[in-house]
């Protein structure tokens, strides 16, 4: 397996040969295992923050805006946002720029169901994977805000994304952050994305949306990010466990990793 590169110095991870940027947020040394944590749409990788210190105790975390989102580039061509695109971006960062092997993948939404698709065009990208983990919101959008959303105008966009922050909040609760400043920080991220995007996004929504009737209960990011971090228990440095209530919620955090990693 080859090491993967030192940490870069520079969040904006090239993507050549063409000159748009990845935002990529780090956390952990490169000697871990790589764990790829891919945000949803209309989100950026900033949902992962509260998470990525207890996640980078062991592994070395990659954490990237994808195109249209966040900081990273924001391209005009509609080109640049089809599934492919995203996937090719995706190969670049852990086959060229960042030489991440072996890795454990976590993708939220519609772009979890998107990879898992296009890795048949990229069958190098799916060898270096070891597990991935799609992870559907609890609801489904209703299409018509995902098409004012993606509204020429202004007002009507801007509302939109008020009601799909709203709808978002409840999977981020932030503990200790009033409730107008985490709605604020959604609205923010969902703002910063791309209107082509988001129109793209909106086709992609519509088209993936029988996808989320396969889930039973479908798990909120904060358990199962919490779940991802109970695999320290197979490790040499276990989670100090103050009670017994901790101690059976993280033996049974564990025995659901066991099973979905078979």
């Amino acid at each position: 397996m080859p090491l993967s590169m030192p940490r870069p110095s520079d969040p904006r991870v090239p993507l050549p040969p063409t000159r748009r940027r990845i935002w990529c947020r780090f956390a952990g040394i490169p000697e871990n295992p790589p764990l790829l944590l891919l945000h949803g749409e209309w989100q950026s990788s900033v949902v992962f923050t509260p998470y990525m210190a207890s996640l980078s105790r062991h592994y070395y975390v990659v954490a990237p805006d994808l195109l249209g989102h966040g900081f990273s580039s924001k391209p005009a061509g509609p080109s640049a946002y089809s599934i492919l695109s995203w996937a090719e971006d995706l190969a670049i960062i852990c086959e060229t720029t960042l030489c991440l092997d072996d890795l454990h993948v976590v993708a939220l939404g519609c772009f979890g169901t998107c990879l898992l698709d296009a890795l048949q065009w990229h069958g190098t990208l799916a060898e270096r994977m070891r597990a991935l983990a799609i992870l559907p919101f609890p609801h489904a959008y209703p299409f018509s805000l995902l098409e004012r959303l993606s509204s020429p105008d202004v007002a009507i966009s801007y509302g939109a994304a008020h009601e799909l922050a709203s709808l978002l909040l409840p999977l981020f609760p932030q503990d200790g952050i009033a409730p107008e400043r985490a709605h604020g920080e959604l609205l923010s991220q969902i703002r910063l994305v791309h209107p082509q995007a988001s129109a793209e996004l909106c086709h992609l929504v519509e088209y993936m949306e029988t996808e989320y009737t396969h889930w039973g209960k479908p798990l909120m990011i904060l358990q199962t990010l919490k779940d991802l971090s109970c695999l320290v228990a197979e490790s040499n440095a276990p989670l100090a466990i103050k009670n017994s209530f901790q101690e059976q919620e993280l033996s049974a955090c564990t025995a659901l990793v066991s099973e979905t990693s078979c």
